[in-house]
């Protein structure tokens, strides 16, 4: 089974409110690039099989506009690794996911980390983006011949977005 993992910094977030982290809603900037990243995976025929996302405001916020942009969803989790845990746990719980088309919204710099555990090294533009600058709204495409090879860190960075 071939797998794509989207693996996805949250949009721009908001600071104009006193709130806790957990609890910071998008900027406007970030609600626009939320909906572009959503026509980018309409547009690409990308409907994942599940859907990750933190349980952060913003990280949640992210993928219900993204939603709301037209992407669809066979099923939709939070799941608090994003939030608190480190990138190897988020490997292992993508890994361990049993989907074979997942979007994982998350944080910096756990979700850059994420790509850098399970997709080899090459040369090529998509990761020379990547190395450039992994701002929010950013999603990598990585392709695995399997949940396995993700996990064993032989997928393919196969396109670097930030969804403008």
């Amino acid at each position: 089974m071939t797998v794509t993992v989207v693996w996805m910094r949250h949009a721009k977030s908001s600071w104009d409110q006193p709130v806790t982290d957990e609890r910071r809603e998008l900027s406007a900037r970030g609600v626009r690039n939320a909906k572009v990243a959503g026509t980018v995976l309409v547009d690409r025929g990308i409907s994942p099989d599940l859907v990750i996302h933190s349980p952060a405001e913003r990280a949640r916020s992210t993928w219900t506009t993204m939603r709301d942009a037209g992407v669809t969803a066979g099923e939709e989790r939070e799941e608090v690794t994003l939030y608190e845990g480190d990138a190897d746990e988020i490997v292992r719980m993508v890994a361990a996911s049993g989907a074979s088309t997942i979007l994982v919204v998350g944080h910096y710099p756990t979700i850059a980390e994420a790509v850098e555990l399970a997709a080899a090294r090459e040369s090529t533009k998509p990761w020379a983006a990547y190395d450039l600058k992994f701002p929010t709204a950013a999603m990598s495409f990585v392709e695995a011949e399997s949940l396995e090879a993700l996990a064993a860190g032989k997928g393919r960075l196969v396109d670097f977005v930030v969804p403008r």
